[in-house]
């Protein structure tokens, strides 16, 4: 299907793709490995991942049953829905990911061949970037998120959706005109079913929160159903390397552990359940709404043994938290996301993007003092960048003679390794997990570990 602006895409400003590739070639990675990159990037990952909350799950065969009961439904009401028009999406099997993640649950989006070369209608609906992402992995689409729709448009409507790669489009504006205008700036996402008069959407107060859109069809033939129709008290949606970030710092039964960054709560509830709720998991962030969703997430997931507090990471009172109390410390670091897929189009401009560092080096002092002699800490993050990464790994290990870089079996199963950079040898590097392909011509990107969102883990000791 050819549509307008598929061909010579932008993923950042100018400067920022220069920036990037530049920081790449300090490593020896050329143009070639950095176009890879951003072709991985702009393309959502095959693979959905459900964590199963082991407080309330029976077993992981049981959780299996479930599941694909849920998926069979999903597809089967689908597909009656499409019968007419000669549409199939095959029903996905879901499976265990395996005996060392059994609480990690995965299936393959559906696709359907049927996407056609000349969609009818004319009705057009503009949506923001960030709406289009989640729409990517398995979302509705949501009033807030729509922007712009055809003056014709009405309920059960079918319509092409696109994103607003500039964030230009205003508010209740005409589809058409604007696609008319600016077809440049825009990315075809899908088809969906409006599920409103236009009017209902962008005059009447009452329908603000509910679901605008139902998708029918993503742009590369794949559909997923809504994760919000799951029961998710025992299912949380997840990524996987997320999951495995807190298998790799490894909490016990009894410990004192500290999440120092926790919101939206996924890592913190998983650690929890890792435990059993045996111990005592801390959890900062400095946004007080986001520490009130968090309580809520806890309530709703059972989980017992965690206290939220509104608290700045790089701003820690050591009259409150003593210094080297902690068994484990999990520092998942505010960072530039870069690692998000899929990758639409990201605005951030290269100041933004380095100052990132410096604010994770303030929260990353803190983690150390807070640690415990013989405690363990990991810090990840959802980028690609290798100043947020492996050159952080390199800045604590030359600050901190006390920390040591450590194995991560047996849950190192990203793609890669880490890369070397100044002051981190060969053998620190394997250490480290990055999940992003090296590209190399053995890789099997269709592979759920190729597959993943960009993300980065590594984890210290330290040392008495």
């Amino acid at each position: 299907m050819n549509f307008p602006n598929e061909q010579n895409r932008k993923y950042f400003t100018d400067n920022t793709s220069e920036y990037l590739e530049k920081s790449f070639q300090k490593v020896g990675l050329d143009k070639v490995y950095f176009e890879k990159l951003l072709e991985w990037l702009s393309k959502s990952p095959k693979w959905n991942t459900l964590r199963v909350n082991k407080n309330l799950a029976n077993n992981s065969k049981d959780s299996v049953n479930d599941i694909q009961n849920f998926l069979d439904k999903s597809f089967d009401n689908l597909n009656n829905k499409l019968l007419k028009e000669g549409v199939y999406f095959p029903i996905p099997k879901c499976k265990v990911l395996s005996n060392f993640l059994d609480e990690c649950i995965v299936y393959e989006y559906s696709k359907s061949k049927s996407m056609q070369d000349n969609i009818k209608s004319d009705i057009k609906c503009i949506i923001d970037v960030k709406c289009a992402q989640a729409v990517f992995r398995g979302a509705d689409i949501f009033i807030p998120g729509i922007i712009s729709l055809s003056l014709s448009a009405k309920s059960q409507d079918l319509i092409c959706i696109y994103a607003d790669l500039e964030g230009k489009c205003l508010k209740g504006s005409d589809a058409n005109l604007y696609f008319k205008k600016s077809v440049d700036s825009l990315q075809f996402i899908g088809t969906g079913w409006l599920l409103y008069d236009r009017d209902q959407i962008f005059k009447n107060s009452e329908q603000k929160l509910g679901i605008g859109i139902r998708l029918k069809e993503l742009v590369d033939g794949s559909y997923t159903p809504p994760f919000h129709y799951l029961n998710q008290t025992k299912y949380f949606p997840q990524n996987l390397p997320s999951i495995i970030c807190a298998r790799v710092l490894d909490p016990k039964p009894g410990q004192l552990i500290l999440d120092m960054c926790a919101a939206p709560g996924g890592k913190t509830t998983h650690l929890a359940e890792i435990i059993g709720n045996k111990g005592q998991i801390i959890a900062f962030d400095k946004i007080s709404s986001k520490i009130l969703k968090m309580n809520e997430l806890c309530k709703k997931l059972n989980t017992k043994c965690v206290e939220c507090f509104v608290t700045d990471a790089t701003k820690i009172d050591y009259s409150v938290y003593m210094a080297e109390s902690f068994d484990r410390i999990l520092v998942d670091a505010p960072c530039s996301a870069l690692g998000q897929r899929p990758l639409i189009f990201n605005n951030i401009d290269v100041n933004q993007l380095k100052s990132y560092v410096n604010y994770q080096r303030m929260i990353l002092e803190n983690a150390v003092k807070l640690l415990k002699p013989g405690g363990f800490m990991v810090y990840s993050t959802c980028t690609i960048t290798l100043e947020e990464n492996e050159e952080q790994v390199s800045w604590l290990l030359s600050k901190h003679k006390k920390l040591k870089l450590v194995d991560q079996t047996p849950f190192n199963f990203a793609a890669s390794s880490g890369f070397q950079c100044e002051g981190l040898d060969e053998s620190q590097s394997r250490l480290l997990q990055r999940f992003c392909p090296s590209f190399k011509s053995e890789d099997d990107l269709n592979d759920i570990y190729y597959d993943t969102n960009g993300f980065f883990i590594s984890k210290f000791l330290k040392e008495y």
